[in-house]
């Protein structure tokens, strides 16, 4: 079980997700947080607000959110960041030195 956002290697989870879905994600990210299992990534903030939240093709719910001005992703979250690990093949080892 992911309990801190240490435990995370973001590069390794976008590539992952990158390459399963087919969307080009952002690299810089300017905030992340975990509570509960759900990880919420910030890319950039919307220049207006967000809309147009896409679920994308996977069986654990993870949602893109993009800028309503721009079309840009702004954000990135999934509901259970263990299931999303295991459904992209991400061994806990793999995320980072400072798992628990």
């Amino acid at each position: 079980m992911v309990s801190t956002l240490l435990a995370i290697n973001l590069a390794l989870l976008l590539e992952a997700l990158e390459r399963s879905v087919g969307v080009r994600l952002p690299r810089k990210v300017i905030e992340a947080s975990l509570a509960e299992g759900v990880l919420h990534i910030r890319f950039s903030h919307p220049k207006t607000r967000e809309v147009d939240v896409e679920p994308l093709p996977l069986k654990t719910p993870v949602f893109i959110f993009r800028d309503e001005e721009t079309g840009e992703i702004t954000a990135l979250e999934t509901l259970d960041i263990d299931q999303l690990l295991r459904e992209l093949g991400i061994e806990s080892g793999e995320t980072s030195k400072y798992h628990h």
